[in-house]
């Protein structure tokens, strides 16, 4: 075996960028999904070599192509804060380079039990695969994430490619990737002709029959024929100066005069950004200015609802803390803020729904009860102090048509496990109510009007998108964008969408995919554990009877 000043560094860094080049132009450039397919082949073959010439250190390559894979998707968070950046790209790298070192001890593993180097090879990235979908799935689901970059988000703009994303979902897409990636990987490594065969033939089979298949589902599905009309309102209000600067009444006017050039008769559901008003006692919004002109709007409009966001506040009177992110007013007096999204008309509220999905830093303190040092740390870098309230699970609200929405609130829309439970609770459309502007002019705002049409898949619903400052838009049950804005421009629109009854496999059965990876990781990794030892053991015998040999 060759040593590891046998092998010169620059093949080894043309791999790492070749890795970064083509995981992350899917996610930068319209239409280029199909290049995740082999994105991480590069990243095979820099193992490959590293194993082979036993190069020292060789963390830091993996570690070095997943943290500009982070960088140059995601860069645009510094415009929010620049020490979250900095810790969110660092951490996500962090952790996608330790599932790479988990394949590779575990492919050690098994490389010295299987005599076939290209068997053992294939069980290696077998293992890898699982390991990356469990932990894809685990991420959906713990305080602290940021699945921006769940494999599956590649085709977000290739969504012709993905339209059985209603059977297994986005950490299905994810699956897709790297079983490509590995079975092509494979092809290349084979030594025989016949093993390349087999597995160029496997190659072929597992990328294209999944798109032959997407293809006639895009083109034979048939939406409900369920028409309503929707106006959004896009007020373009800089996100930097909003609260504590423009006065909420000024922010009413602005939305006043943008419903008012937009509600027609037909109109069925007018759709705000996200916290567009504040300070809305929830249980009893009446006693706000801003929502009593909102029914005296609506009564002019009376077949229409509002959904509207806003931050709203619940009161407790308890002795004790009454829920984990209450916030304590005075002796006995407690609050809870919460980001809301709420259906009304002119005579009452139908439903409201609590954004659960938190930005962590910003909205919640992750394990705030176990890291107290965590509040003070994360305010002193401009964060909240404190963590907002939210709900076990998604909901459908209801309006005074009987149709239900699912509002996705934020980033709320990159969860797609936890936002089909609103469809399964009956939502016939869903809506996506954010405020993009934070992150400026960047791929950011794009990448996330993107992802919603994912949503639309997965559902099998219409999904609208409000915007404060980004894009608004339409997007039917196929995934396709039928109408957005533009950047950072005042406007409202409204149009016609479907509404929708069916459910999907994903809706009904959630991310099994995952699911179903992270119980066989367990497996696996329990045996790898019990391999491992068994070497170990081994291997202290071997050299206590050479040693007793000798002497």
């Amino acid at each position: 075996m060759k040593k590891n000043n046998d092998i010169p560094k620059g093949p080894l860094w043309l791999l790492v960028a070749g890795f970064v080049l083509l995981m992350s132009l899917p996610f930068l450039v319209p239409h280029l999904g199909f290049l995740s397919l082999v994105a991480f082949v590069p990243l095979f073959q820099l193992d490959r070599m590293l194993r082979e010439h036993e190069v020292r250190h060789a963390f830091w390559y993996y570690f070095t192509a997943f943290l500009l894979f982070n960088v140059a998707t995601t860069f645009w968070i510094w415009f929010v804060s620049g020490p979250g950046a900095v810790a969110a790209i660092i951490l996500n790298a962090l952790q996608m380079a330790a599932l790479f070192a988990i394949y590779r001890w575990g492919g050690k593993i098994v490389r010295r039990r299987m005599k076939r180097p290209l068997a053992a090879e294939a069980w290696s990235l077998a293992f890898f695969t699982i390991t990356w979908l469990a932990w894809e799935h685990i991420y959906f689901n713990i305080e602290i994430s940021w699945p921006w970059l769940c494999l599956g988000n590649a085709f977000a703009t290739s969504t012709r490619l993905v339209q059985w994303y209603e059977i297994f979902g986005a950490v299905g897409g994810s699956a897709w990737i790297l079983i490509c990636n590995s079975l092509i990987f494979l092809m290349i490594s084979g030594s025989g002709r016949r093993e390349r065969a087999w597995y160029a033939g496997f190659a072929a089979a597992f990328t294209v029959i999944p798109i032959l298949c997407s293809e006639i589902r895009y083109a034979t599905y048939r939406e409900s024929d369920d028409p309503f009309e929707v106006a959004v309102i896009q007020p373009n209000i800089d996100p930097f100066h909003k609260y504590g600067v423009t006065p909420q009444s000024a922010l009413d006017n602005r939305l006043m005069e943008l419903m008012a050039a937009e509600v027609t008769p037909e109109t069925r559901y007018i759709v705000t950004p996200e916290t567009f008003t504040y300070n809305l006692d929830i249980d009893e919004p009446d006693y706000h200015d801003s929502f009593r002109r909102y029914k005296a709007f609506l009564a002019a409009h009376p077949r229409t609802d509002l959904l509207l966001g806003a931050l709203t506040f619940r009161r407790f009177e308890s002795r004790e803390k009454p829920t984990r992110s209450a916030r304590k007013l005075s002796e006995g007096v407690w609050a809870d803020l919460y980001n809301t999204a709420l259906v009304m008309d002119s005579k009452t509220m139908y439903g409201y729904y609590f954004k659960s999905k938190l930005v962590p830093g910003v909205e919640i303190i992750p394990y705030e009860n176990v890291l107290k040092f965590l509040g003070p740390l994360v305010e002193k870098f401009g964060g909240s102090s404190s963590s907002y309230g939210t709900q076990d699970e998604m909901d459908a609200i209801p309006g005074s048509d009987g149709r239900k929405v699912g509002a996705m609130i934020c980033y709320e829309s990159v969860y797609g496990d936890w936002s089909r439970v609103a469809t399964k609770k009956g939502a016939s459309f869903l809506a996506v109510m954010t405020n993009d502007g934070w992150w400026g002019d960047t791929p950011g705002y794009r990448q996330h009007f993107n992802f919603a049409r994912l949503r639309a898949i997965e559902n099998r619903r219409d999904v609208v998108q409000a915007a404060n400052t980004g894009t608004s838009g339409f997007i039917n049950q196929r995934g396709d964008v039928m109408f957005k804005t533009a950047w950072w421009v005042e406007t409202s629109f409204h149009g016609t969408i479907n509404g929708n009854d069916t459910v999907t496999p994903f809706v009904r059965h959630g991310d099994v995919v995952g699911l179903s990876a992270g119980y066989a990781f367990l497996v696996i990794l329990a045996a790898l554990i019990i391999l491992s030892i068994a070497d170990a053991s081994g291997r202290r015998s071997a050299r206590g009877k050479s040693a007793g040999g000798k002497s």
